[in-house]
């Protein structure tokens, strides 16, 4: 509504607009997720008292990250976030940084790898699955003579995603000390590899060794991230057989970052619509950032993990197990029962063997599929004076139906101004905050112009920090349905520092940094 000021004093002018300023300071309340979700977000670094961390075998905390194996052989160790559960019904976005360094190879190549996984949030005591090529997830089964060797794979498993640095997480095995369905035959490129696996089994026949546990499992799809050429992928099909992957990377790495490159992984979990109010699993996509600031690069590019699966249970014995006899028998044909659990949880884990490497993982965010990106802003100001700071310039929402055939657009122009917050007390902190006083200074929002001011308290020097975050817009049809839902408070981005350097001389104006760089699709 445009308004009419003709006519009013100057002093007059100036009390409206000044309460035009108050009121876009003023905090208000937003409305609570009708989803359940709440954002998390954790460095791992020196979190040893983070409530919601458990820790298992050799997994530590250190000031880099949470240190699932060092670089020493026969290695095993998982990190649960098992205090955090999140409702499945809107999918999931993960990104989290990682290392794999140092140790010693094993014929060139070193190991093992780490995984990432979800499991059914109703299991309240996870425990990880097989050591070595398992990587915490997968079952090992073994004849009585290594009898010690065998291991359930992950309890209340739902999705597993390896990067398989030796490339032993995808293989089918039958041999004494290890049994696991996989994939059989060569490979132009074995190592290196990102792999799928699927949900735990059912129990097929617990006399002769496939009980719970130790079925299921099965191998999706895997991809090498070395080559373009070859045998490089395959993906599990409707009739069993695996065929071959023909995504092309457009460029190529090592799963190892050993001379410290920088290594960030990127999956979404998109719920796969086969009519407007009806799923069936997920539409999988594995993305991964080598270089800072840099491109992802796709790896495995929309895999539809749907609830019902057909597989192979190709790694079963003539008898049994539970003896010493090396002759296999026929592969059977199973269908996996993958419905996705209504709460998920998730966690890492990694192994190392005669091959080892230290592996390392850090700077976890769980969000949902295109929820709002806020990225960090720098500025300079002198003593004393003021900064205007156009926070949202490299921020971004999104707008359109959640699809994977037409995904919705980012853009900030669909952030909702009257949505931001500078930092909250507690994920489920519902108040709006437009104004925060701190010793350093005070900071403030104005919602119709989406600039934030930060004054500086008298004589401070040095520097002020402080959090936001923001959220799209809910659009509903005709019929009051929600078909947009980025208002909704489980869209809200995960908060980003506004960081305010003030110096003493060589300051004429104020500074604004604020360098788009998060990848637009989330």
């Amino acid at each position: 509504m445009k308004r009419n000021y003709k006519g009013l004093s100057l002093i007059s002018l100036l009390l409206v607009l000044l309460s035009n300023i108050v009121r876009a300071q003023t905090d208000s309340t937003e409305v609570a997720s009708i989803y359940g979700f709440y954002s998390y977000s954790s460095s791992l670094m020196n979190a040893s008292s983070a409530p919601e961390l458990t820790l298992q075998g050799n997994a530590s905390h250190t000031s880099t990250g949470v240190q699932l194996t060092p670089a020493s052989s026969s290695q095993f160790g998982g990190l649960f976030i098992n205090g955090r559960s999140f409702t499945s019904v809107n999918g999931l976005h993960v990104e989290f940084e990682y290392e794999m360094k140092g140790g010693t190879p094993l014929s060139g190549t070193y190991g093992d790898g780490l995984s990432f996984f979800l499991y059914d949030g109703a299991v309240a005591s996870p425990v990880i699955g097989s050591p070595g090529a398992g990587l915490g997830y997968a079952y090992n089964r073994a004849k009585d003579q290594y009898a010690s060797f065998r291991k359930a794979g992950l309890t209340g498993a739902y999705l597993g995603i390896a990067l398989d640095e030796f490339g032993n997480f995808k293989s089918k095995r039958f041999q004494g000390e290890s049994r696991v369905n996989g994939i059989a035959g060569s490979w132009s490129t074995a190592t290196s590899h990102i792999t799928l696996r699927g949900a735990r089994g059912a129990n097929i026949n617990s006399s002769i060794g496939l009980g719970p546990g130790y079925t299921g499992y099965p191998v999706l799809v895997s991809r090498s991230t070395l080559s373009n050429t070859g045998t490089v992928g395959r993906v599990l099909q409707s009739d069993r057989t695996y065929a071959n992957t023909t995504n092309t990377l457009s460029s190529t790495f090592d799963l190892r970052n050993g001379n410290g490159e920088f290594r960030k992984v990127f999956l979404d979990l998109i719920p796969h619509f086969v009519t407007p109010t009806t799923t069936d699993g997920f539409d999988i996509k594995v993305d991964m950032q080598t270089i800072a600031n840099g491109a992802p690069i796709n790896i495995i590019n929309y895999y539809h993990y749907k609830t019902s699966v057909p597989y192979t249970e190709n790694a079963n014995p003539q008898v049994t197990d539970y003896n010493n006899s090396d002759t296999e028998g026929a592969a059977t044909a199973q269908t996996l029962n993958a419905a996705v659990p209504a709460i998920l949880k998730l966690g890492f884990a990694a192994s190392t063997g005669a091959a080892f490497q230290q592996h390392i993982i850090r700077n976890v965010k769980l969000t949902l599929p295109y929820s709002a990106v806020s990225n960090n802003d720098v500025a300079s100001t002198c003593k004393n004076q003021p900064v205007y700071i156009p926070v949202l310039d490299n921020d971004i929402a999104y707008k359109g139906p959640i699809s994977i055939t037409t995904p919705p657009t980012g853009s900030k122009n669909n952030i909702d101004y009257k949505t931001f917050s500078f930092a909250k007390n507690s994920e489920t902190d519902l108040t709006l905050y437009r104004k925060k006083v701190t010793p350093q200074g005070t900071w403030t929002f104005n919602t119709n112009t989406g600039i934030v001011t930060f004054t500086p308290s008298s004589g401070f020097t040095g520097t002020a920090t402080m959090t936001y975050s923001v959220k799209g817009r809910t659009v509903t049809d005709s019929n009051g349905k929600i078909v947009e839902p980025y208002g909704d408070t489980a869209y809200r981005s995960v908060p980003a520092t506004i960081t305010v350097n003030l110096k003493t001389t060589g300051c004429v104006y104020a500074v604004v940094s604020n360098k788009m760089i998060t990848p637009t699709v989330k």
